[in-house]
């Protein structure tokens, strides 16, 4: 899978929240992941559920307008239910991503390194680094401030390039205390579009699908990093195939998918 980033975001209007913890220095991630997809094919329901949990280490490297981050996986555990069995992640500890990304957590890049477990994948370690960081406000952190931004993303896996487009409102609330220290609350509602096609052995496929998001972080303004995470997505699908030895197959898809980081201090 390749992915191509590309951002849209409000101007910006006096002081926003930005990256910027000291170089060198590592946070602890608490990570909890479930995914959950329904498929109808030919009439028959499929149902799978994949949960992960871990702990990441966190390293600034080097700051800057182009800001370099390692990503370990101190920790790892997989859980798969349904049709596939559940993947070896021992070696996946050890695995470290190096991000790319601009002080507010626009991603530009991830690359893994080391050995990652075979029937995950890189790109799929590399996506889940990229997801990591949230979007830290691109106008003023005030309280009541509120911003949208765009993010387009071409994915292409197995011969279908499809255009992942996302619209996200973020809000700013009232300063909290969590972990004896105070932090930045930002809410955020979105909506998810993909329109896709190409060609899987001589059978055109077309994708089309929408979904929702909502999350929430707290931004830890001594350390200038987030301390909590949480976020949940949903995405309906549709997968069509048509070829000339008979009538299209669509394949219906739901997913679920709620993701919790927690800084560990």
């Amino acid at each position: 899978m390749a992915a191509a980033l590309t951002w849209a975001a409000a101007p910006a209007d006096g002081q926003g929240l930005i990256y910027a913890p000291e170089p060198g220095a590592s946070a602890l991630y608490q990570t909890r992941n479930l995914l959950t997809v329904s498929q109808t094919v030919l009439e028959r329901e499929n149902h799978y559920a994949l949960e992960s949990s871990g702990v990441v280490r966190l390293t600034l490297l080097d700051g800057g307008a182009r800001m370099l981050w390692r990503l370990g996986y101190d920790e790892l555990a997989l859980r798969i239910e349904g049709a596939f069995p559940t993947p070896r992640a021992e070696a996946l500890r050890g695995t470290v991503v190096t991000l790319a990304t601009t002080p507010r957590g626009q991603v530009l890049d991830a690359l893994a390194s080391g050995v990652v477990t075979a029937g995950i994948g890189a790109q799929y370690v590399e996506r889940a680094a990229a997801a990591f960081l949230p979007h830290l406000p691109g106008g003023r952190a005030t309280q009541g401030a509120s911003w949208t931004d765009t993010l387009s993303v071409t994915e292409i896996l197995q011969g279908v390039t499809a255009e992942v487009r996302t619209i996200v409102t973020f809000t700013v609330r009232d300063t909290v205390s969590w972990a004896g220290r105070p932090m930045v609350p930002v809410e955020y509602r979105g909506r998810i579009e993909v329109d896709g096609a190409g060609t899987i052995e001589g059978s055109r496929v077309t994708l089309r699908g929408a979904g929702e998001l909502a999350g929430h972080y707290l931004y830890d303004p001594a350390e200038r990093l987030f301390a909590l995470h949480e976020q949940e997505q949903s995405l309906d699908s549709t997968l069509r195939l048509s070829d000339a030895s008979g009538p299209p197959v669509e394949i219906p898809s739901r997913q679920v998918l709620r993701t919790r980081a927690e800084r560990l201090y």
